[in-house]
């Protein structure tokens, strides 16, 4: 997932700042959120990003999610599922009278619809690879066969998924916003406007939209569980910036930001032992924040020249800039995640040998680009540092930021209009596969560098199919370090990122599928 991003066995490690729930109060509460950025989409096919899916989780739900403990993936519009012996099959039943927020009832053609939808390429989902797996799905998205032969309404409240292959981390994916169910009738109806006139079976729905400006939202009276939502009302505050956002969660004035703490703004914060304890780290999703760069066309299509690149940035300094909350990376897989490659190790800053490699590559008197970044005052600078370090390779980079919607868009529209971009991927399920995938394999669903190699891809295609074991491990690994020497992107640092909330607010906790979790949230006064 791009941030500002992803479990067979979750390693979470989520800060709950409290662990009793307190009941609705007669007073009406509300939750005040702020965000230095307009939502991209509320759209749950669409949107794919840190701020996105935490917006959606709040009007959409799936047929099974994570239990409040934030361990156990649960029934949730389903009131129960079973998977076959070999994987092969998933069945679903649907919780009696679940209604979306419209007040009808949810039936098994809208889980046929929801996913037809996510896979057709008219939707254009980013998420739409996760889903591949269903048997027919190819010639759905080929055209050749108008409906999914993979998922079959069973009876009038059950259905099942059939796969062309073992895919262990499917109902993990099942839990994600991508597989959040819509009605049919509601996505017709609005056409274009449904990405900001959200209409699922989540805890709150829409009650306005201020372009710019903030989105209030409401309970939904139609929700499956009892007792909540805990708050009353949620107001995202849009356009206010990071640090702004802080001060004003400790004044009183806003509850939670959707931004992580500035790095300006965490050392102050850290040495606090009042304000540190409502910082809350988001570890439920590992990272690698890297560049991509183009690879469809001179220079950055020569393997030297990218690896000139990687080697003439300085990763300590990075993580210095960080407040030492990052780690040099060596590869995409964070070391947090199995399948990650433990022998391989980041490369060393030397723009005198990268400038060497350049001129063997051709350019012997360096190159120009330019590297652009979404306006995150710590990337900004991340950003700034890189193009410092290139130019004592002879590499001339301008460092172009712009609002987080507008960059995503270029990076899923016209990505070759982006020579090197810096970003941050944070995972949606914690397996190797969800940095190949999405970022490396031809045609991935955020592959920017537009890089394709069908014999690394070959690879993959049989280390996705084993089991979770060693030698699933052991596979991607190899993977890893086929990425690591291609380089179709470069990466740089993993960081440990941090919200940050007001005291007065319990019962939150960094979540492994909608990253905050809005629907158990209460308020103290």
């Amino acid at each position: 997932m791009v941030t500002r991003r992803f479990l067979p066995v979750l390693v979470l490690i989520a800060l709950v700042i409290s662990t009793s729930f307190v009941a609705a109060q007669d007073d009406e509460t509300t939750l005040v959120i702020t965000s230095i950025s307009d939502i991209s989409s509320l759209d749950p096919a669409i949107g794919y990003d840190t701020l996105s899916w935490p917006t959606v989780s709040l009007t959409y739900r799936g047929l099974v999610t994570y239990d409040d403990n934030l361990e156990d993936i649960v029934p949730a519009l389903a009131e129960s599922f079973d998977i076959s012996e070999d994987g092969l099959e998933y069945t679903f039943t649907l919780r009696e009278g679940v209604m979306f927020s419209n007040g009808r009832e949810i039936v098994p053609e809208d889980v046929v619809y929801t996913f037809e939808r996510v896979l057709a390429p008219e939707t254009a989902s980013p998420g739409a690879f996760m889903f591949e797996s269903i048997a027919g799905s190819e010639a759905y998205i080929a055209g050749e066969a108008d409906s999914l032969e993979g998922i079959e309404i069973v009876d009038e409240r059950t259905v099942r998924f059939t796969l062309s292959f073992p895919e262990y981390t499917f109902i993990q994916r099942m839990t994600l916003p991508f597989a959040s169910l819509v009605p049919q009738e509601e996505v017709e109806r609005l056409g274009e406007d449904f990405a900001r006139n959200p209409v699922g079976a989540g805890p709150f729905t829409l009650e306005s939209y201020d372009p710019g400006l903030q989105y209030t939202f409401v309970r939904n009276p139609n929700y499956y569980r009892e007792g909540f939502p805990v708050v009353d009302r949620v107001e995202i505050q849009i356009g206010v910036d990071a640090s702004t956002s802080i001060l004003r969660i400790e004044s009183g004035e806003a509850d939670v930001s959707l931004d992580v703490v500035p790095n300006a703004d965490y050392p102050r914060i850290v040495q606090d032992d009042a304000l540190s304890e409502n910082l809350l780290p988001s570890q439920a999703f590992p990272n690698i924040i890297y560049l991509t760069v183009d690879t469809r066309s001179e220079p950055l299509n020569d393997v030297m020249v990218r690896e000139a690149l990687s080697m003439a940035i300085d990763r300590e300094r990075l993580t210095q800039l960080l407040n030492n909350r990052a780690i040099p990376a060596a590869g995409p897989i964070p070391p947090i995640v199995q399948g990650d490659n433990p022998d391989l190790v980041p490369d060393s800053f030397d723009p005198e040998g990268a400038a060497a490699l350049l001129a063997e590559a051709g350019y012997p008197d360096g190159l120009t680009t330019e590297i652009y970044t979404y306006t995150d005052p710590t990337l900004t600078s991340v950003a700034q540092a890189i193009a410092q370090d290139w130019s004592e390779a002879g590499v001339t980079a301008e460092v172009i930021t712009l609002d987080f919607a507008p960059l995503l868009d270029l990076a899923f529209s016209t990505p070759e209009e982006l020579p090197v971009m810096l970003i941050d991927w944070y995972y949606d399920y914690q397996d190797p596969s969800n940095t190949y995938q999405p970022l490396v394999e031809c045609g991935g669903s955020f592959n920017v560098s537009g890089y394709c190699n069908e014999a690394m891809d070959a690879v993959e295609d049989e280390a996705k199919v084993i089991p979770f074991s060693d030698e699933r491990w052991a596979a991607y690994a190899e993977l890893e370090g086929m990425v690591a020497e291609e380089l179709p992107i470069i990466p740089l640092y993993h960081v440990t990122q941090y919200y940050y909330t007001s005291a007065r607010v319990d019962n939150i906790a960094s979540h492994p599928s909608y990253i905050l979790n809005f629907e158990t949230i209460s308020i103290s006064e």
